[in-house]
This record gives C-alpha cells, sequence and structure tokens, in this order.
C-alpha cells in the first residue's frame, strides 16, 4: 500500500512540476532607491523624500547558442517607473506619478536635485519635477509617457 501512495505522490510531483516551466525566455528586473533632498522655499526649507521603483521586462536573447559560453546581447525592454514624493512626515506619498517607456536593459533612472525641485534623467530624455507646483514637465516629443496618480494640496 505504501509502494501505491508512493508513486501517486512521485507521478503528481512530475506532473505538477512540468506544468510550471517557464515559457518564454522573459526577464523581469525590480529596483528601488529612496533619496531625500531638501528645497528653500517661502515657508522654509522642506525636506522631501523621493522614492523612485523600477520595473524592466524583456528578453534575454544570446549571440551564438552554438557556443559553451554565449555572450548576452544588450535588447530594448518595457520599463515602468514608478515615482513617489513625500513632503511630510506621514506615512503616506503626497504626489505619485508612473513613467512608461522602452530602454535598453540596463539603463537606469537618475534623479538630481535642482532648486525647485528635481530632474529625472531616463531613456536620453530629462524630466523637470517641481515640488512647489507638484508639475512633472515633459519636454516635447518625449517617448517616455508620464501619468499623473495622486495629487494632495497643502
Amino acid at each position: 500500500m505504501k509502494t501505491i501512495k508512493f508513486f501517486y505522490a512521485a507521478f503528481a510531483l512530475i506532473l505538477f512540476t512540468g506544468m510550471s516551466a517557464q515559457e518564454a525566455n522573459k526577464q523581469t528586473v525590480q529596483e528601488t532607491k529612496v533619496n531625500k533632498f531638501s528645497v528653500k522655499s517661502e515657508k522654509g526649507t522642506i525636506d522631501y523624500e523621493v522614492k523612485v521603483s523600477t520595473k524592466s521586462t524583456g528578453y534575454v536573447k544570446m549571440d551564438n547558442l552554438s557556443k559553451k559560453e554565449e555572450t548576452r546581447l544588450k535588447d530594448r525592454a518595457n520599463v515602468i517607473t514608478t515615482i513617489m514624493v513625500d513632503s511630510d512626515g506621514d506615512p503616506l506619498y503626497d504626489n505619485a506619478f508612473t513613467l512608461t517607456y522602452q530602454a535598453i536593459s540596463d539603463d537606469t533612472v537618475e534623479v538630481i536635485p535642482t532648486a525647485t525641485g528635481f530632474n529625472i534623467n531616463v531613456a536620453g530624455e530629462t524630466l523637470q519635477y517641481d515640488f512647489i507646483q507638484k508639475v512633472c514637465d515633459v519636454p516635447e516629443g518625449c517617448p517616455v509617457k508620464v501619468n499623473m496618480i495622486s495629487v494632495t494640496k497643502m
């Protein structure tokens, strides 16, 4: 009787293991960075926290599969970056927006502080965010799509 149970268990394990195999050669990479900035305004110095979460999904491509040591090719990936801005001590973020674009797999998002906010260097473009007005300026013809998720008034 134990032998029959063992065979059923082994059969079920093999059956379900085969069903959960990878179907495509896709890779998903997630990265989160937290930056802290200070901006001087009429109200005084305001401290801000900027959280940048990036999720990149793309296909893995190899140079020559007949070699033992294949070289991985850099390919374009679909990237969604969520940027959340917090200006006070509560656990909720005050403003959030997403950037959707295509980039080479090792391309990164840089947040550089300015006098009124910060610049976002992404996919060869520079976007400007203003802390006071809570607006993200996108240059004309920019391939990066910006979607404002939430805005709260001060």
